[in-house]
């Protein structure tokens, strides 16, 4: 079965010299961030030609002004990440090697105005991988 890795993040004004979860964009590669944090607000961006982790492959905006909850986000996050799973792999959730996960605003960082769904694949056996995973059809 396969192992569905949610991470939740949330903003914090703190200097660091990774990349900020804030700013992640489709094609981005990051490592996993250390510790059993479950709240994370800045990843390890690694160049996706360099072994890695995860690589985002959706971003999806929420509108709203009122935080519709941790489960309506995560509800979310789970129809749009698998819905974008199979064009951005070139193969079908079910049959991949491959995995999801996401990153959701929490309460505390959809008051300083995030509002996105960061979605991103993995191996379901957690090796890195090498390369993008766009259209790698594993």
């Amino acid at each position: 079965m396969k192992r569905l890795m949610t991470m939740v993040l949330m903003l914090a004004l703190m200097g660091c010299t990774q990349g900020n979860v804030l700013t992640l964009a489709d094609g981005d590669c990051f490592d996993d961030p250390s510790g059993e944090e479950t709240q994370v607000t800045d990843v390890p961006i690694v160049d996706c030609a360099d072994p890695h982790d995860n690589e985002v492959y959706k971003i999806v905006e929420i509108t709203g002004d009122v935080y519709p909850g941790s489960e309506a986000i995560g509800s979310r996050a789970d129809d749009e990440c698998v819905l974008a799973f199979d064009a951005w792999v070139g193969e079908p959730y079910e049959t991949s090697e491959l995995d999801f996960g996401w990153l959701t605003p929490t309460s505390e960082s959809w008051d300083a105005g995030d509002r996105e769904i960061v979605c991103f694949v993995y191996r379901v056996d957690l090796a890195k991988m090498t390369g993008t995973m766009e259209g790698s059809g594993i």
